[in-house]
């Protein structure tokens, strides 16, 4: 691995993006616009692959601009696992553990291990051709349009510790019967009752973005900007600093 380090803003961190993008920009070699923009997807390691002389000197900065921060070789950040190859599908509470099943694997994970909860959507374009009818005085024509609309995949990610371990449950297709909880009479209302119950039996878990999206009353399907990108980092930045 190169000699490279990382930033992490610490855990009392208050970022003020735009102050944040003057300092480190010219270090890095981007404009301001840019430089915001990689903060915006940046909610914990600020920047990686930073060479030694330069990651000291931007945190510098941004601690004497009252933003304080650490600097952290890249080889010790402790990186989120990859995305589960299947997703949870069911779930039973019990007073002392969390008890997941998938169709692969199963376990169970005591409620205080569980150090992050958050809601992450992939959104994806679908393009279909259609033929629209046009006319006049000569005749009628089919001509091809593109037509586009996206679908919005959404996520509930639960990070643990001790082991390191990273869970997904689809919204669309986990079985809620199987956590004994009240059902409801639609899916977003049932995925959100889930959201609740695993977070007052972990009061300890830090809730992302997405998760806190969700606490304020917006219904999933609407993009909530948390992409899986912006979720894995703030994930490593949890786990590290952590650690």
């Amino acid at each position: 691995m190169p000699d490279t380090y990382a930033i992490l803003r610490e855990a009392d961190c208050r970022l003020d993006l735009d102050k944040a993008s003057e300092i480190m920009g010219p270090y890095l070699g981007l404009a301001k616009a840019e430089m915001l923009q990689a903060l915006h997807n940046s909610p914990g390691i600020l920047a990686n692959h930073v060479e030694y002389d330069a990651a000291r000197d931007i945190s510098k900065a941004l601690i004497l601009a009252g933003m304080p921060c650490r600097v952290v070789h890249d080889d010790h950040l402790i990186l989120v696992p990859a995305i589960p190859r299947v997703t949870i599908r069911g779930m039973a509470f019990t007073e002392e553990h969390l008890v997941f099943r998938s169709v692969d694997w199963e376990g169970h994970i005591p409620w205080q291990h569980i150090r992050l909860l958050d809601i992450v959507q992939e959104v994806e374009e679908k393009v279909e051709i259609v033929s629209v009818i046009e006319g006049n005085r000569e005749g009628h024509s089919k001509k091809p349009e593109r037509k586009a609309h996206f679908e919005v995949s959404v996520f509930l990610e639960i990070v643990c510790s001790d082991p390191v371990l990273r869970m997904r449950i689809d919204r669309s297709l986990f079985r809620y019967t199987s956590t004994g909880l009240k059902m409801h009479t639609n899916r977003e209302m049932n995925f959100r009752a889930l959201c609740i119950a695993l977070h007052m039996r972990s009061p300890e878990a830090l809730i992302g973005p997405g998760f806190s999206w969700l606490s304020k009353g917006n219904n999933t399907h609407h993009q909530n900007g948390n992409t899986l990108k912006k979720f894995e980092n703030f994930a490593t930045w949890l786990l590290t600093v952590e650690a």
